[in-house]
């Protein structure tokens, strides 16, 4: 064999070990569903959340404020006033924090089950979104527990 076929057969190796180390890195390169799922129900939970802080405003009773009473200006003849929570609107309320509960659940435990190594860890912010629910659950309970059971 000539010098120049011993080049070329070397360069041919090269250039495929070559081509195997960038299959390697192309595999990690693919878009992880199970990561990227993890991740839009993470901040499905907190858009969730948003909207159960909302509705909880909404069902609030309305409140007379400050330069109403320096006027002495009385609701009754101003307008409607809501003295009481809106039920209904509070059980929606709880119907969402569930809905964000699941959400956070299936997201733990689809990060859970994609981690493979040591330095692969779930987002802080679904734990930090299930505790904030886990805390509204237990406020519901004390406070509008006749209208959930």
């Amino acid at each position: 064999m000539e010098e120049s076929d011993l080049v070329y057969e070397e360069l041919v190796e090269l250039i495929n070990e070559k081509n195997k180390e960038d299959e390697r890195k192309d595999r990690r390169r693919k878009i992880n569903w199970v990561s990227v799922i993890a991740t839009t129900l993470s901040l499905a939970a907190w858009v969730i959340m948003l909207a159960v802080w909302y509705v909880l405003y909404a069902a609030a009773p309305e409140k007379e404020y400050g330069w109403l009473s320096f006027f002495a200006v009385n609701f009754d003849t101003v307008a409607s006033y809501r003295t009481k929570w809106n039920y209904n609107l509070v059980y929606l309320a709880y119907v969402l924090m569930l809905a964000s509960m699941g959400s956070c659940a299936i997201s733990i435990l689809l990060g859970r089950m994609r981690r493979k190594r040591k330095t692969d860890r779930i987002s802080k912010s679904v734990y930090i979104i299930a505790g904030i629910t886990v805390i509204g659950f237990v406020v519901f309970l004390f406070r509008f527990w006749y209208v959930l059971f």
